[in-house]
């Protein structure tokens, strides 16, 4: 009895670790996408990027930190030093001395010094500079955004590829099993001497010739799974099935194009953010070449002429320090700058004729992007009735193999002829699926060029 129990226990372990492998090899659209943004090595790049840019300009006010050095020093001089007075010997009475003596003593040469000293300069291209700082930090977001969509769409387009293709090696071995039964059928009708040699070798023809087919979609097939596990940066295997079917969403006809919403395609976007900091670095420009500076300026240095006495060690370096510093305030103006052909006037002019580039490209790229949006749109329209038309395909296929299957095993049909009526059901089938993963290709690329999903494009659709 318990080994009998012991061996339902076992059982029992064996099919639910089965259990737990199977659903651990199974990957869904969902899952891919989660693994390709925790994996994606261009992700990562821009999220770095985007926290730099984020920290500098965090750290903007740092402009208005003065410029603080520290500095000490040891000298020495070549020369030897004295110095001399006088002193009152004969005092007259009432703090009045009518005799007077002169001397002099050697001082030492060495002098050791300290000091501090602060400076900032003020002028308009600091907030320029600021100004500058929030749009890097936007270009960054926009880079990190303009990422995630095409590794977004990377990651879809090459996920419903391999969904196709497992589909369309379904359907291979489907016919070919149906190859098979039919030519077991015609072996059996073959030694019962109902059809000829020929025919039964007709149908063992038509049955090995798609063992080469189904050979090439493998190989295609573990291509594309291959360069999908590197899209996501994983190490993949065999195991991993793909969970999901290719179907067109719903209410894609009432999509309409707009060519206002182009504005938000990357390409643009990512120029506008050129344009606003060529202009920002003109205006730094000229702010710095023909402007005013205001300069601020402290220091404090003292000095002691004599360290390593012992006076100056017991009198605790108090004695005889000598304290110097100074405050400054100034207002400077450049001149050269306004003289004909000096470097600013021709850095002005190089950037005037960039920003002029960049406006005329942020225009041919919107007509790009328009044309080519556009054309997504009608290849969008095209692939629904295309669909409709297919899927209309499919069912006349279906049923008229259906009627030659029938005629067929009836004996009024030749297995040519039931072959074609495969090949034609097979060829419906598959150029509907195909149809289908064009429409969806070219919804992934219009998701990526106006930076929204579907269901917003919907959503948006229907409430205007």
């Amino acid at each position: 009895m318990n080994i009998r129990r012991g061996l339902y226990s076992l059982a029992f372990l064996f099919v639910f670790i089965t259990a737990s492998l199977s659903a651990e090899s199974v990957m869904s659209l969902e899952e891919a996408l989660e693994t390709a943004r925790e994996n994606s090595l261009s992700l990562y790049t821009a999220e770095k990027n985007l926290d730099s840019a984020h920290r500098n300009y965090a750290n903007r006010g740092n402009a208005f930190y003065p410029s603080i050095r520290a500095s000490s020093s040891l000298n020495r001089s070549n020369s030897e030093s004295s110095a001399s007075g006088l002193i009152p010997v004969s005092p007259a009475g009432n703090g009045i001395y009518d005799q007077v003596m002169q001397y002099e003593r050697e001082t030492s040469p060495v002098s050791l010094s300290a000091g501090i000293s602060a400076s900032l300069t003020l002028n308009p291209a600091i907030g320029d500079g600021i100004k500058y700082l929030r749009k890097a930090l936007d270009s960054a977001g926009l880079d990190l955004e303009e990422a995630e969509k095409a590794l977004e769409r990377d990651v879809k387009v090459s996920f419903y590829n391999l969904l196709y293709m497992d589909s369309s090696i379904r359907l291979t071995r489907e016919s070919m099993e149906i190859l098979k039964g039919e030519h077991d059928l015609a072996l059996a009708d073959f030694r019962n001497g109902r059809i000829s040699e020929l025919e039964l070798l007709n149908t063992q023809v038509a049955y090995k010739n798609m063992e080469p087919t189904l050979a090439r979609q493998l190989t295609s097939y573990r291509e594309l799974r291959s360069q999908f596990y590197l899209l996501l940066g994983i190490k993949g295997d065999d195991s991993i099935r793909f969970d999901g079917s290719i179907e067109v969403p719903d209410k894609l006809d009432t999509l309409s194009f707009e060519t206002e919403s182009l504005d938000s395609h990357f390409s643009v976007a990512a120029l506008d953010n050129s344009i606003a900091r060529g202009q920002i670095n003109l205006k730094s420009l000229i702010h710095e070449g023909f402007y005013p500076s205001l300069s601020l300026s402290a220091s404090l240095s003292p000095v002691v002429s004599d360290p390593f006495s012992g006076d100056t060690w017991e009198s605790g370096f108090r004695n005889p320090w000598s304290d110097t510093g100074s405050v400054s305030l100034s207002v400077s103006l450049p001149l050269d700058s306004w003289l004909p052909g000096s470097s600013v006037r021709t850095s002005i002019q190089e950037q005037e004729n960039n920003l002029e580039v960049l406006i005329k490209q942020r225009a041919h790229t919107l007509q790009s992007v328009s044309e080519e949006t556009g054309l997504l749109y009608a290849n969008l329209k095209d692939s629904l009735l295309n669909i409709e038309s297919l899927d209309l395909n499919v069912q006349v296929a279906r049923r008229a193999y259906e009627l030659t299957e029938e005629g067929y095993r009836r004996g009024s049909i030749e297995f040519l002829d039931l072959r074609e009526a495969e090949n034609d059901l097979n060829s419906a089938r598959q150029n509907l699926l195909q149809e289908k993963l064009s429409l969806l290709t070219t919804l992934f690329d219009l998701e990526y060029a106006l930076g929204s999903s579907i269901e917003e494009l919907l959503a948006t659709t229907n409430q205007e």
